[in-house]
């Protein structure tokens, strides 16, 4: 089982989870999958190597990230301290999309573990021509803000 599918299952298996993109942390429950970068290298972070553009990856950052905004949101998740990305509250969501949510947390996994194993497969390179100098933002959902930093280790 790759890291990345580990992640979404045990998130939708009820486990808490941290990912810090700057200091290249994934933590589930109490045991880090990846920790400063480092992770068991016996696992690959997904299953197969497709040739990925930064285009690609923001059309897939585009995706995750509709899904994590209007996914349904739980106590588990409000409590969440720390977030890099906005969602929605419950009352914003029509019927027809709290039908159709995913659950926030298991998003929000899919979202930030996507990013973070795509810095971590130096696939996710940051180009100031593409991105912007110190930060990009979506044309399409201007909520959509990846910055920098977190990209680049150590800027």
């Amino acid at each position: 089982m790759t890291i990345y599918k580990e992640l979404i299952e045990r998130v939708s298996n009820g486990e808490t989870f941290h990912i810090n993109f700057e200091k290249r942390n994934m933590k589930i429950g109490k045991k880090f999958l990846i920790k400063n970068g480092e992770y068991d290298t016996s696992k690959e972070l997904f299953a197969k190597d497709i040739g990925w553009s930064t285009n690609d990856i923001l059309d897939m950052i585009h995706v995750k990230y509709h899904n994590y905004k209007y996914s349904l949101p739980s106590e588990r998740s409000d409590k969440k301290r720390r977030t890099y990305f906005k969602a929605l509250p419950m009352d914003q969501l029509t019927d027809m999309q709290l039908m159709r949510a995913e659950r926030r947390e298991v998003a929000q996994a899919s979202l930030e573990g996507f990013i973070l194993c795509m810095i971590l497969e130096n696939k996710f390179i940051w180009d100031e021509n593409k991105l912007g100098k110190w930060f990009w933002q979506s044309k399409e959902d201007s909520d959509l803000v990846i910055i920098k930093k977190w990209i680049e280790k150590g800027e």
